[in-house]
């Protein structure tokens, strides 16, 4: 099978595509990825043979200088919103498009996988006749009557009035998303393919779309259209050699991990309330700033190691809690090894993950700017409260039931063995041609 992926910087959200791309080299299969400069060493590492975007513009989101949508930089949702679709999603969609279709034409692919917040670059590989599958890094995301939509953090509404809150808020997304479609059009128009109403639609153009989050995890995983699968996190979560043991540490030492943003969202306000709060307490800290942070510029107590980076499968089964800002890949990480975690959103789809763990039963969820005392006080509730980590545990045993980490490849080849694509799935159904 020949694959051809269309990738994107979005934080995260790349373990995701990058896992999926290695299980797929080591199953024999072709790969070849489109993408930003700073995914090359990633994607290569896995295996793959990695292209540059000729015309779709590049974006580093681990630099201030490089982040193409810079939404760190406003607090107003409506802005930040905007930025997503003028840089994004819609503003380089012909851009994404014709990368796609010429690498297309260069060298054909029996599939074309793209990553979920690229969603033109689907376009390319629908005009030429290649099936496309789109890659979900988290939850599902698009919005339905039943379910929160996604950004607010909200749990699932509760009788009449809740019911109501949620399928108005998932209206009222749904049309601004709606008014996003002329934008997309335009470029569809331009090389021939019919227009899209709306986002649901535009996922129905799909023949798969990858969730790579668990059922048990999401909320209404029941309820999703006929194209979806969840495929489970996909996660390299393996332990390395020595597993760890340098983190093991004395009887009596908690071991908390604090694991925020790999990219720029202006964390070190955060990191360093976090790093006093820890020094308080009869614990012992790891924070892990990753690459948007110089690790120097935290303060640390004796008590608290500071690093740019630690493998999570090594740190995990020796901690007693895990203090993020709610990433999908760290929060499944955690709930994997039955770590409970204390939430600190600082936007994008964190709110939702932080609904979803405290759902569980396996969290607390903080405001942003929660201080020292705050967090202090939340990690001695989590630590000492066995509640939340038989949470956790149960979550963890949830998890390990639903894994199969061969299914995202499993699924890319059953669509691949379709051959090509001879006509477009009609909105909300699976094409089963």
């Amino acid at each position: 099978m020949k694959i051809l992926v269309a990738g994107w910087d979005s934080g995260g959200g790349v373990e995701a595509v990058q896992t999926v791309v290695g299980r797929a080299v080591a199953g024999g299969h072709q790969v070849r990825v489109l993408g930003t400069e700073g995914l090359r060493s990633r994607f290569e590492s896995a295996g793959a043979t990695f292209l540059r975007y000729r015309y779709a513009p590049d974006n580093d989101m681990s630099k201030p200088e490089t982040d193409l949508v810079k939404d760190w930089q406003s607090r107003n949702p409506v802005t930040q919103w905007r930025r997503v679709r003028d840089r994004q999603l819609v503003g380089p969609a012909r851009e994404l498009c014709r990368d796609v279709a010429e690498e297309l034409q260069r060298e054909p692919a029996d599939v074309t996988l793209v990553d979920t917040m690229i969603p033109a670059a689907m376009f390319g590989a629908e005009v030429s006749g290649v099936r496309a599958v789109i890659v979900m890094h988290g939850p599902y995301m698009i919005p339905r009557p039943d379910i929160p939509p996604l950004g607010t953090g909200w749990m699932p509404g509760k009788g009449l009035l809740g019911r109501l809150r949620d399928r108005s808020a998932a209206a009222v997304t749904l049309a601004v998303f709606r008014s996003w479609m002329p934008g997309l059009n335009r470029t569809r128009a331009e090389v021939g393919l019919p227009p899209v109403r709306d986002l649901p639609g535009l996922m129905a153009r799909a023949d798969r779309v990858l969730v790579c989050s668990s059922p048990s995890y999401d909320f209404g995983s029941g309820s999703v259209p006929a194209n979806v699968c969840y495929v489970g996190p996909q996660l390299e979560d393996h332990p390395g050699q020595g597993s760890g043991d340098q983190w093991a540490g004395p009887p009596g030492q908690p071991l908390v991990l604090v694991g925020l943003s790999s990219t720029v969202m202006r964390q070190e306000g955060l990191l360093q309330r976090a790093a006093d709060a820890l020094g308080q307490l009869p614990v012992r800290g790891l924070i892990t700033t990753g690459p948007a942070v110089d690790p120097a510029v935290i303060s640390a107590p004796d008590n608290v190691t500071v690093t740019r980076w630690a493998r999570h499968a090594d740190v995990l089964p020796h901690c007693s809690a895990v203090i993020t800002h709610g990433g999908h890949g760290t929060v499944m990480k955690a709930l994997i090894a039955g770590v409970p975690l204390i939430l600190v959103p600082l936007g994008r789809d964190q709110p939702d993950n932080a609904g979803r763990v405290v759902h569980a039963g396996a969290g607390v969820r903080l405001r942003k700017n929660a201080t020292a005392s705050t967090l202090q006080a939340a990690i001695s509730r989590v630590t000492e409260d066995p509640r939340y980590r038989a949470a956790a545990r149960h979550m963890a045993a949830r998890l390990a039931s639903e894994r199969d980490d061969n299914r995202a490849v499993d699924e890319l080849e059953q669509v691949a063995a379709r051959g090509p694509a001879t006509g477009h799935p009609t909105p909300g159904k699976a094409d089963s041609s």
